[in-house]
């Protein structure tokens, strides 16, 4: 660690998760290059990282790409059925089989610099030209695709670096129940939307989406069906992997539109307290959802920098909403809704990482408004001491 990654670890409070005590992070681990290095091995390298929906691969050789702090990933649904993350990279000259964005159905993955090839389970298959130097028997028992740990929460894809992780399932218990209610394992995905070099820091992301706060003043007019004053916070402790909170609705089935109702079908069997809200949630480092009475949307967070990350997004629909007469058409006029809130957040998140560039940023204090961020914060403080202190 060199002195600047030092000293912010040296500023951070590892005790309170109470927004009456609590204080910012300090500006720097949204900007600095050197921390963000060291965040790299601290939480995406030893984290659960969700990539995606099970419903993005549901036959034999159904893939798709996503990079991940430098890490460009395969998620593969393999001949045995298995769903697998592997790295792109080839294991010849480190050039990826597949880039970023790609996706489709193969049956190999080939590497278009020297066409070595790799089956879908990221065992060695072809290797031209190599027989003069050892016999192709040989190299695949020694080469093929690194493998991360695969989880499926709730249909949700989720793969860790670390081998050695323990299970996600146990963490996310207080989520658990939500998943459970809207049958998230067995919807579909659809609409799915990329954007890349959106310019701010990861966590500032999902500071922004978990925080109701600023939803008063920034979503004024688009947020009020459910106001920031109706938000409730949830208990969180160490063994959390959720940072999470339900905003409530001011009557049953509202909608973030015009017509201040739900224009989508609501989903078959949820309760009456769900139909009054919406449920916020971040499994960190990179997911945000919102499970609301007529969808459940999610962003990827993944980052590329310090002060620049892709955000992906995406809805998740039963059988039985996507069916329905007029769902396209409900669809369309509730995205261009969406899209207005997205513009603002995008607005405020680019706003915001400049001005954690400024000298005069302060370490502020919170509102009852932001009780998730102290929580978030806690999370993130525990793994960067933990990793300075395996650093020695």
């Amino acid at each position: 660690m060199n002195p600047q990654v030092q000293a912010i670890l040296n500023a951070l409070d590892p005790t309170s998760t109470d927004y009456t005590t609590a204080r910012t992070m300090p500006a720097s681990v949204y900007t600095s290059e050197d921390f963000y290095a060291f965040e790299k091995e601290a939480i995406f390298a030893k984290e659960w990282l969700c990539l995606g929906h099970v419903s993005q691969v549901p036959n034999e050789g159904d893939y798709f790409t996503i990079q991940v702090a430098d890490e460009p990933l395969i998620v593969v649904r393999g001949s045995d059925g298995a769903i697998r993350v592997m790295s792109s990279i080839c294991q010849h000259r480190g050039y990826p089989v597949k880039i970023d964005g790609d996706q489709g159905n193969a049956k190999e993955f080939r590497c278009d610099y020297h066409y070595w090839a790799y089956n879908l389970d990221g065992q060695l298959k072809a290797a031209p030209e190599m027989t003069r130097t050892c016999p192709l028997a040989q190299l695949r028992a020694e080469t093929q695709l690194p493998q991360l740990k695969v989880e499926i929460w709730h249909g949700m894809i989720f793969a860790n670096m670390d081998l050695d992780a323990a299970p996600l399932a146990p963490t996310l218990t207080k989520l658990a129940p939500e998943f459970e209610a809207y049958d998230v394992s067995n919807l579909t995905l659809i609409n799915p939307m990329e954007y890349k070099g959106q310019p701010w820091n990861w966590k500032g992301m999902h500071e922004n989406a978990l925080e109701p706060y600023h939803t008063s003043f920034v979503h004024m007019g688009y947020h009020d069906i459910a106001p920031a004053s109706m938000a409730e916070f949830t208990e969180w402790d160490d063994a959390d992997g959720q940072v999470m909170h339900p905003t409530n609705y001011r009557w049953m089935d509202a909608g973030f539109n015009p017509t201040g109702m739900a224009i989508l079908p609501v989903f078959p069997g949820l309760s009456e307290e769900r139909r009054k809200r919406v449920m916020f949630a971040s499994v960190l480092p990179t997911v945000f959802f919102a499970l609301s009475p007529e969808q459940v949307f999610y962003f990827l967070i993944t980052p590329e920098s310090a002060n620049t990350m892709t955000l992906r997004m995406g809805w998740l629909f039963p059988e039985v909403s996507l069916k329905s007469p007029g769902f396209q058409w409900a669809f369309e006029m509730q995205n261009a809704v969406n899209q207005v809130i997205n513009d603002q957040d995008i607005y405020s998140n680019t706003r915001m990482q400049d001005g954690q560039r400024s000298r005069y940023t302060k370490r502020g204090r919170y509102s009852w408004q932001e009780g998730t961020l102290p929580q978030m914060n806690r999370w993130l403080t525990l793994r960067y001491l933990k990793h300075a202190a395996e650093l020695g």
